[in-house]
């Protein structure tokens, strides 16, 4: 049976509208898995952790850049990550328009009491799928974003 125009643009037949919906599922999910554990951060503010902690020392700039943040959120999320003592800001000494963001050992405990919650759900959402399938996943996805940038 061959497709028409019609059914080919369907949304669930849709590429772009699949992940929006998987995204948004997904982060319901671990907004819940994050409620059930009493995190006391968003997921957006986990991302933005996590990044830093993979780079102490890197500016508020680089880490909206690198999540996709716009300035106004970013602000509030490091703001809140700072009230909750899981980061620290130093201004720049090279560049004083500019903070330095550091993780705290507070912060890096919650990451590691976090991390098995977020590797759980992470698995869950490619639970069945072959290795090689997630393989083909991440570098579909990858060439997907490099296209858009």
């Amino acid at each position: 049976m061959q497709l028409n125009a019609t059914d080919e643009q369907r949304l669930e037949r849709l590429h772009i509208y699949l992940m929006e919906q998987v995204v948004k599922q997904y982060r319901k999910m671990a907004t819940q898995y994050f409620r059930d554990q009493q995190a006391g951060i968003s997921v957006d503010h986990w991302v933005i952790l996590k990044r830093i902690s993979e780079n102490d020392g890197c500016s508020q700039v680089e880490v909206a850049e690198s999540t996709v943040k716009d300035a106004p959120a970013m602000t509030r999320y490091i703001d809140k990550l700072v009230k909750e003592k899981l980061i620290v800001k130093q201004l720049d000494p090279e560049d004083r328009r500019r903070y330095m963001l550091f993780i705290t050992d507070k912060g890096r405990q919650l990451i590691e009491r976090l991390l098995p919650i977020v590797q759980e759900y992470r698995a869950r959402a490619t639970q069945g799928f072959s290795e090689r399938e997630k393989k083909t996943l991440v570098d579909l996805l990858q060439r997907m974003h490099r296209n858009l940038q």
